[in-house]
């Protein structure tokens, strides 16, 4: 009875070990499980966080320099809404229900208004700003979530929006009443990803329970047997002591086993977990990496630290081939094998196993050599369902068991993430091309300018040597556009770009300032004013006659003009935005000026806007007082005959005296006055037609009169200058009417059948000008005029220019052609006489042959 009740005890011992063993065995293994699941939580927010953050960040970046101003309609695109909408979008699309939102405690929008969790999470940063990550376990609307917060920190871009209140962008203001007062390392709020932890616990745990479910059944089935052993020794004669020991130690060796295959079962839980701890810290360096090369090579080395990877080697698609960019462990080779071809260019995985003599030599060899038990080639895509790899990755392995199929899994799901992370760096190059170049011409855009413009002035303090900008625009440039369509108008500025990179030399930078507009940077001119100002203007004047190179597109020609601004720099004293604004400000001068010109920012020109309204003031009261006088300038034939004179505005203020039509023209024409003085014009023209009736040799001259568009536009203006004629009982064929071709763009239906109503009247038509806007034979066949008026810019360099030679040739051929008179203005020499003649002009107007002078002089 004794040795009975001795062996009961042992066996309550023994079933207690037993059960206290496998119950720790059971939770260490439980724990390690508790902790993958967290690692892969954190890993899976940390990349979903960065990903939205920088899609934010761009986002802000582009609507910040698009200069949208917000309504109800543009409201979408402010990037606190358009996060919310990809939020919302994202969650509808999310398969596990994953969550990710930028939320705030001051919110503006509804949507971003953070909850309770939120609301701790951001406190919490708020009172630990070293911290930049937060997870915390968490049940909402019951279940059961990870929690990955980051804080939203307040960057000075983010200012524009959520400063001061008025200093903040203008359509911010209106439309909203609070989230101001922010300064630059202020929390706003955080990024917050809701991850269930169903679907991760669940992956993680259904492992776990197979093994302790079995662990516990069997022990349980051991225990019932050791129990039941037990219980018939108790009914049994005490001679079967010899037998029940024989029985214990079958069931204790069966135990032991039992154990062993537990402590084989953690071994290779411990192994997995090692994987996971890998692929965890790959997926730090993928976040971490500052370039391609970089990640892969950090990725190659931590991978290779793991003993079960004998060897890695990546490969990238680069320049048309397939490259190897890291080869670590075993042999380290360099050459891209056929495995590693195939891998790539079918995009697909394969295993080895088995290693037969189907395989090169060279790989059976190095199998051999270091003892090779198993090689995974993966393609790397830039996501899971790409269709073309983006590279591939090789890993051999000398495990002797090889890796389990949930190791092999994890493989899958790092080399998923290494291909993302690739193509996340080709994704930036792209935004940096997109935020820094202009996507037309391949130039520079604007904000690349102003970083080197920065550059030059602090260069500039250094040297002590000046630099310049210009600010080139085009003339007239919205009618190719209008008339020939904004491709061609594209192609125009395509050609323009690469003429100002492969014809002109000394730049820094030449940029695309937008729509017709480039800017050009010139440093280390010189320490002298004077000398810097005659290199940029020399400089200047080569970008222009490059601008007024015929441009042959879609078998048409376009001749164009341009205006240059210039702004000289000597130090970092003066910010990059004045220079720009100055040089702008010159340019606009240069075109009010006449165009195609160049002109200098100085002071003078600064003075010259605070004059301006004092001119306009002055203006109206000259109409009002009748200052305007009309003089005359004659025309010739090829022959020096006067055939003709053009009317010619002349302002003389009781105080200032005579003032330039420079001066008050592009001022009348800003308003209606341009119409008043355009009829007083024709009223004067018209009554010397009158008065010439009875001179034996003036009656026979005509009178060329300009007419603002402004004036044509105008639906009386037919009608008016019709009662006119009939009024005072004149020949129309004697009054000519200069027109610009820039009132045959903005409505040319319009413009045309104005100008055939004026031709039947029996009034003569000429265009002004020609040249310098849009010419072509597209509109010229379809109008009824009488003259072409070669622009005095060309005749002037007609003997230094062979363009300004080709573009008179061109004008002279067209008159040819359809018939029109051509007459040259602006003829000095005798030279320029001489050459027009013989490149066939017969009209000419000048110095050379009469000043503008009165009616009573000529």
């Amino acid at each position: 009875m004794f040795h009975i009740n001795l062996n009961r005890k042992i066996f309550w011992i023994v079933a207690a070990l037993i059960v206290f063993s496998n119950a720790l065995l059971t939770y260490t293994m439980y724990k390690k499980n508790q902790d993958m699941i967290e690692v892969r939580a954190l890993s899976k927010g940390d990349n979903l966080k960065n990903y939205f953050i920088s899609m934010r960040n761009i986002y802000h970046h582009q609507f910040l320099n698009s200069g949208i101003d917000l309504n109800d309609t543009t409201i979408g695109f402010l990037p606190a809404h358009a996060s919310t909408l990809i939020s919302d979008k994202f969650a509808e699309l999310s398969e596990d229900g994953t969550t990710i939102r930028n939320v705030t405690d001051r919110a503006r929008n509804p949507k971003n208004k953070a909850d309770k969790f939120e609301l701790e999470a951001i406190e919490y940063f708020k009172n630990n700003p070293n911290k930049t990550i937060l997870v915390k376990k968490i049940e909402q609307n019951g279940i059961d979530f990870f929690n990955f917060t980051s804080p939203l920190i307040i960057e000075p871009y983010c200012i524009s929006c959520h400063g001061k209140k008025e200093e903040t962008l203008p359509s911010i203001q209106e439309r909203y009443d609070n989230a101001y007062d922010y300064k630059v390392g202020d929390i706003r709020g955080v990024t917050s990803i809701k991850i269930p932890s169903e679907k991760l616990t669940n992956e993680s745990m259904h492992s776990f329970y197979n093994i302790a479910i079995f662990s516990w059944i069997t022990i349980l089935f051991l225990l019932i047997l050791i129990y039941y052993a037990i219980k018939k020794l108790t009914i049994k004669d005490v001679e079967q002591k010899m037998l029940l020991q024989n029985e214990v130690k079958i069931k204790t060796a069966n135990l032991e086993e039992q154990k062993n295959e537990l402590k084989v079962a953690n071994i290779k839980q411990q192994h997995l977990f090692s994987i996971l701890r890998t692929v965890a810290d790959c997926n730090q360096i993928l976040i971490t990496a500052k370039n391609i090369d970089e990640l892969i090579q950090n990725t190659a080395v931590s991978m290779h630290s793991n003993t079960s990877f004998a060897s890695i080697k990546i490969l990238i698609f680069e320049d048309g081939k397939l490259r190897v960019k890291s080869s670590i462990g075993l042999d380290e080779e360099m050459e891209v094998l056929p495995l590693e071809e195939d891998v790539f260019k079918n995009n697909h995985n394969v295993f080895l196993k088995n290693f037969d003599k189907s395989m090169p030599q060279e790989c059976l060899d190095k199998i051999k050599r270091h003892n090779i038990t198993e090689i995974y080639a993966l393609p790397l895509r830039k996501e899971h369902y790409s269709k073309e790899a983006l590279g591939a990755i090789i890993i051999c392995s000398t495990e002797e068991n090889g890796l389990s199929v949930e190791e092999r899994n994890m493989i899958n799901e790092l080399a998923g993430d290494i291909g993302f992370a690739i193509n996340s760096f080709y994704q930036k190059d792209a935004i940096n091309q997109l935020s820094y170049y202009d996507q037309l011409t391949n130039l520079p855009n604007q904000n690349l300018f102003e970083q080197h413009l920065n550059q030059a002035l602090l260069k500039s303090s250094e040297t002590l040597k000046y630099g310049a900008v210009l600010f080139l625009d085009f003339d007239d440039f919205k009618n190719v556009n209008n008339l020939m369509g904004k491709d061609i108008g594209d192609e125009v500025l395509k050609e323009m770009a690469s003429r100002l990179v492969s014809k002109t030399d000394k730049t820094s930078i030449i940029s695309r300032f937008g729509s017709d507009k480039f800017l050009i940077l010139i440093e280390d001119l010189s320490s002298e004013e004077k000398e810097s100002a005659i290199i940029s203007k020399q400089f200047a004047q080569k970008t222009v006659a490059l601008a007024k190179e015929p441009f042959i597109l879609s078998n048409k020609t376009f001749h164009l003009t341009c205006s240059i601004g210039i702004v000289l720099f000597f130090d970092h004293k003066t910010l990059s935005d004045a220079i720009l604004n100055q040089a702008e400000y010159a340019m606009r001068v240069a075109k009010d000026s006449g165009k195609n010109v160049i002109k200098f920012y100085n002071q003078a020109l600064q003075d010259m806007t605070n004059l301006r309204s004092l001119m306009f003031q002055n203006l109206k009261e000259a109409v009002l007082e009748h200052q305007f006088v009309l003089y005359y300038q004659k025309q010739v034939n090829h022959n020096a005959k006067v055939v003709g004179v053009e009317a010619l505005i002349r302002w003389q203020h009781p105080n200032l005296g005579f003032i330039s039509p420079s001066e008050f023209i592009p001022l009348a024409e800003e308003s209606d006055i341009i119409k008043e003085i355009g009829a007083y014009v024709l009223n004067e023209a018209t009554n010397l037609i009158v008065k010439w009736a009875d001179d034996a040799v003036k009656k026979e001259w005509r009178i060329s009169v300009n007419i603002s568009p402004k004036q044509f536009r105008d639906e009386t203006f037919v009608d008016n200058i019709k009662n006119l004629i009939i009024s005072k009982n004149i020949n129309p064929k004697k009054l000519r009417v200069e027109l610009t071709e820039g009132v045959l763009i903005d409505n040319q239906q319009s413009a045309m059948q104005k100008i055939d109503e004026l031709n039947r009247f029996g009034i003569s038509i000429s265009i002004d000008d020609f040249g310098t806007g849009y010419s072509s034979l597209g509109y010229l066949k379809h109008l009824s005029i009488d003259e072409l008026k070669i622009d005095q810019s060309f005749v002037l360099g007609l003997s230094e220019n062979s363009s300004d030679k080709t573009i008179i040739k061109t004008i002279l051929t067209m008159g040819e052609e359809f018939g029109f008179e051509v007459i040259a203005e602006g003829v000095e020499t005798k030279e320029q006489f001489e050459e027009l003649k013989n490149l066939g002009c017969n009209y000419f107007q000048g110095y050379l042959f009469a000043k503008p002078c009165p009616e009573n002089e000529l």
